[in-house]
């Protein structure tokens, strides 16, 4: 855990600023950094719910994104490319899908967090981290800002703090 000096607030490793007082936590030498990928304890990675979404949903949509704290489908759209993130008033670029209804400011969603790329052609659905301040894992392994990661049924998403759950149709699994 990284103490905030500001705050004294417990943060997880990895996190760049303080969930409660919003200071810089870790100040980085970019001359020097290497950069370590490590497995993190997360939340729900064995939920299984699948008997609580109905048939007929996923027989409509691409995939489905569920939030594990609030135990609900978030919205999201039917398009072959969209960003995550949390809306600002007066933000002039919005993400596609607002995760402001999950408490994601205080779990460390950045405005435009994320980039999810689906490419039915190849049944193939990918994730990049948009040089977010909190960062993106996937089953607690750090996506690295930039780069695309591949996305698979049951997999956990974690944006900063905020974990969803990737669902997949037969199709695409």
């Amino acid at each position: 855990m990284i103490t905030c000096k500001v705050c004294n607030n417990q943060e997880y490793h990895g996190v760049f600023f303080c969930g409660e007082c919003g200071s810089q936590l870790v100040l980085v030498d970019d001359k020097n950094v290497d950069t370590f990928i490590y497995p993190s304890q997360v939340r729900g990675l064995e939920l299984d719910i699948s008997n609580t979404i109905p048939k007929k949903l996923l027989e409509n949509k691409t995939f489905i994104l569920y939030c594990i704290d609030q135990e609900e489908m978030i919205n999201i759209p039917d398009q072959e490319e969209f960003t995550i993130g949390r809306f600002v008033d007066g933000q002039v670029i919005t993400p596609d899908v607002d995760l402001n209804l999950y408490e994601a400011f205080d779990k460390g969603v950045s405005r435009l967090h994320a980039t999810i790329r689906v490419n039915l052609e190849k049944n193939k659905i990918h994730v990049i981290d948009l040089g977010s301040a909190n960062g993106s894992s996937v089953n607690g392994y750090e996506i690295p800002a930039n780069s695309e990661v591949p996305l698979n049924h049951g997999d956990v998403l974690t944006l900063g703090k905020f974990s969803m759950k990737v669902i997949l149709p037969k199709e695409l699994k």
